[in-house]
């Protein structure tokens, strides 16, 4: 093997190497990014509309279970399917996203699909 041949080598194997090494932090060592969720809005807000139904009280209290369950799920698939950590809002001191929306969006869905 020649020195140019040696060269070529060491370089692909350098590229490689490094190439390799960010697909692996990308894939599997990067840490989560903190996101912030306004826990204690999103409740209030289904309390005072499950307020206005009518309904027993055993009605409430299997839908305020739902909701639980399904919000308790739908911050779960949130964080799994962004690779965020979803942190409540007061938490947040500055600098962090909040995904109030999204999170209240699909939580929506959840409780009207029934998912």
């Amino acid at each position: 093997m020649n020195i140019k041949e040696l060269i070529i080598t060491t370089l692909l194997s350098a590229l490689l190497t490094l190439g390799g090494s960010v697909v692996i932090w990308e894939c599997w060592l990067k840490p989560p990014t903190l996101v912030s969720f306004d826990l204690k809005g999103t409740t209030d807000q289904f309390l005072v509309q499950s307020a206005k139904l009518n309904l027993s009280n055993e009605q409430r209290d299997a839908l305020l279970g739902r909701f639980n369950r399904k919000l308790t799920l739908v911050i779960d698939r949130w964080s799994a399917e962004h690779h965020q950590l979803v942190i409540v809002r007061p938490a947040a001191v500055s600098g962090v996203e909040d995904v109030t929306p999204q999170i209240r969006h699909e939580l929506a869905l959840a409780m009207k699909d029934n998912r």
